[in-house]
């Protein structure tokens, strides 16, 4: 469709019951878009709507209920860390938090190679006091340089392209040798979930990208100088509030299937993924709060400039999951750990698509219950099917290397499934140095239009939070 394109949406198509008329409306109920339509509504008092594809806002927030013992697990967003004042919204929802810990880090780990299935018995890890180590001065170059605050919350203090620091656009593998921080990879490429498949040699990710998925703050957290924190009785919790606080202002299980962009006229029709049933949005304001891949953003009649710019950026996919399989060991995990590992302990990285690992979960004990993470480079293809296909595949390799007892036919069953959709951030130096960042903060407010959440900034809740703050005070300030 072409920009400007307004008469192609009709009013008269649409019964008054099906035409919403508001302020601001919000695309995507995760992390950045709930937060962002309590604030602009309460808050700053704006009107608002949420479209949201799912049935639930949270995003990437996944709480698990065991149906016979009413144990709850996260296994999507298991813990949030402060930054800056973002925990108050905790309070403001009166949702009540506690320090948590990281599940499953006390259980013995084995290490296999999933795609050969064999166990590494000559494998020696690197020594956590020699990778944490290298943590902490990873925060202090960081912090020293001014690096932390050119990335977190956003990018909005990002020198402009030419300017921006040789250290930030250097390969990870060249940023740790310089600094004599390899010890780090090993602990960190688990926590970035293998930089979200990082499509190719993790060594080769731009060192601004990983500062995405394992930003200073959260370092620092990594390193128990922040403490953890998650919502008592489960994350999805927070979410639960913000669906009752926001009631009629969500319209579940949608999607934006074509629109009209202009300053202070956004038309977007959207269609029911249940009953196909389409209703018409009047807004003055729209916040994207979805990741601004080609295929998210084909329904908002992008211009030549639009395309041009967001065709730069390339991503992975990743899901979540809790899975169970008689096979598998209670109360132990297996880390996928390539059988090169053994001579190069500081290069644990995977081939995509991998299943980062099994990691008992053992708040949901006596049942048998594994948390996984899975990644691809294609993000277009990876979808589910795909991802529950490696991990069985995963499962018939370690029992044919011997890792696991034989299966005896027994397929892996599926106790709760996320598909967190794309991830990482994969805008390439050259991309960055022409000015792709900056570029991106001058579409804020163009054609009615503003951009919040992980695309924009670390994806971290507290991070995305603050980012949204900074984001809201231009798009309420914009004149219509």
């Amino acid at each position: 469709m072409i920009a400007g394109t307004l008469a192609k949406i009709d009013r008269g198509d649409f019964a008054p019951a099906d035409i919403i008329e508001r302020e601001v409306a919000v695309i995507g109920g995760g992390a950045a878009g709930s937060h962002a339509a309590v604030r602009i509504r309460e808050y700053h008092r704006k009107s608002v709507v949420i479209i949201e594809k799912e049935a639930n806002l949270g995003g990437h927030v996944n709480t698990y209920t065991d149906p016979t013992t009413g144990k709850v697990h996260d296994y999507g967003v298991a813990m949030y860390f402060p930054y800056e004042d973002a925990l108050d919204f905790f309070t403001w929802m009166n949702v009540n938090i506690s320090l948590t810990s990281p599940g499953g880090q006390n259980n013995p780990i084995r290490y296999a190679d999933f795609s050969t299935g064999r166990e590494l018995a000559n494998y020696s890890a690197i020594e956590a006091q020699q990778g944490l180590a290298a943590i902490q001065k990873f925060v202090e170059i960081t912090t020293e340089k001014g690096y932390d605050k050119m990335v977190q919350p956003g990018y909005f203090n990002l020198p402009a392209g030419k300017a921006i620091p040789e250290d930030l656009l250097l390969p990870v593998g060249e940023f740790v040798k310089k600094y004599d921080i390899q010890a780090m990879l090993p602990f960190i490429y688990p926590s970035t979930g293998g930089g979200v498949g990082s499509r190719g040699d993790f060594n080769k990710l731009l060192t601004l990208t990983l500062m995405k998925a394992f930003p200073p703050g959260w370092a620092k957290a990594y390193l128990g100088q922040l403490p953890l924190y998650a919502v008592d009785g489960g994350n999805q919790r927070l979410y639960d509030e913000i669906a009752t606080l926001m009631r009629r202002d969500v319209l579940y299980s949608s999607v934006v299937i074509e629109s009209s962009r202009a300053q202070g006229n956004i038309q977007l029709v959207t269609q029911s993924r249940s009953d196909g049933k389409k209703k018409l949005i009047l807004a003055k304001k729209l916040l994207i709060a979805v990741p601004p891949t080609r295929e998210n953003l084909a329904p908002f009649d992008l211009d030549e400039a639009e395309r041009a710019h967001f065709s730069k950026a390339k991503y992975g996919r990743s899901h979540t999951a809790l899975v169970s399989h008689s096979k598998l060991p209670e109360a132990a995990n297996i880390r996928n750990t390539p059988e090169s590992a053994v001579q190069s302990p500081i290069a644990p990285f995977l081939q995509t698509p991998f299943v980062m690992g099994f990691t008992y979960a053992n708040d949901l004990a006596p049942a048998r219950v594994h948390q996984i993470s899975v990644s691809g480079d294609n993000y277009t293809a990876f979808d589910e099917a795909a991802a529950q296909a490696a991990v069985q595949q995963a499962l018939e390799n370690l029992a044919k290397g011997g890792t696991i007892p034989d299966l005896e036919g027994e397929k892996v069953k599926v106790v709760a499934w996320s598909d967190h959709g794309p991830g990482g951030f994969g805008v390439s130096a050259e991309d960055m140095r022409a000015g792709w960042m900056e570029d991106m903060y001058k579409l804020q407010g163009r054609r009615g239009t503003w951009y919040t959440g992980g695309g924009l900034g670390a994806d971290f809740t507290t991070m995305l939070w603050k980012l949204n703050d900074a984001v809201l005070g231009g798009l309420v300030k914009a004149a219509v």
